[in-house]
């Protein structure tokens, strides 16, 4: 592996918006008819340098928006992500062909608390809404490749299904 070689990776979460798990049904929340979407922007990190001392990092935005017929109330509500192909939150990994390249989907910008859905390695976002008629929330995902990674060239990508639950 040439160790000056750059490699383009992205990350298909800007277009999972079609495979959202839709919420259960939510009558205990006190929700009649709901109508919620979940969109995504990509998280894109561009060109890869694997020389490079610092890791890579993107940001990507989730937003989540309900409208409801129902009685205004308090509820939980939780965005969680899968954990890819790699199939732990905590290690995930794209890939190009057979080659994979380690990366990871963070909470915070400090990258301390790996996204994910509770129970695959990573732990899902709860909000609390204090008014089910209407609901609105846009959280940032902050990517990061690690530094001195040498993967083979090529074109990296993983997919990830945003789950929004209440």
């Amino acid at each position: 592996m040439n160790p000056t070689a750059f490699v383009r990776t992205a990350l298909a979460l800007g277009t999972l918006a079609g495979g959202l798990v839709p919420p259960a049904p939510a009558s205990a929340a006190g929700c009649i008819v709901c109508i919620c979407t979940v969109s995504t922007t990509p998280l894109s990190f561009g060109t890869y340098n694997p020389g490079s001392a610092a890791p890579t990092t993107a940001t990507a935005t989730v937003n989540a928006n309900c409208i409801s017929v129902s009685v205004p109330m308090q509820a939980t509500v939780d965005l969680s992500l899968s954990a890819g192909t790699s199939g732990n939150a905590a290690a995930r990994q794209m890939a190009s062909g057979a080659a994979r390249l380690d990366y990871n989907i963070y909470q915070d910008s400090g990258y301390s608390t790996v996204w994910g859905n509770g129970s695959n390695g990573g732990q899902l976002q709860s909000m609390t809404i204090n008014n089910l008629l209407s609901f609105s929330a846009t959280k940032t995902a902050y990517g990061r490749i690690p530094a001195r990674s040498f993967p083979k060239s090529g074109a990296y990508t993983d997919s990830i299904v945003v789950t929004f639950t209440f």
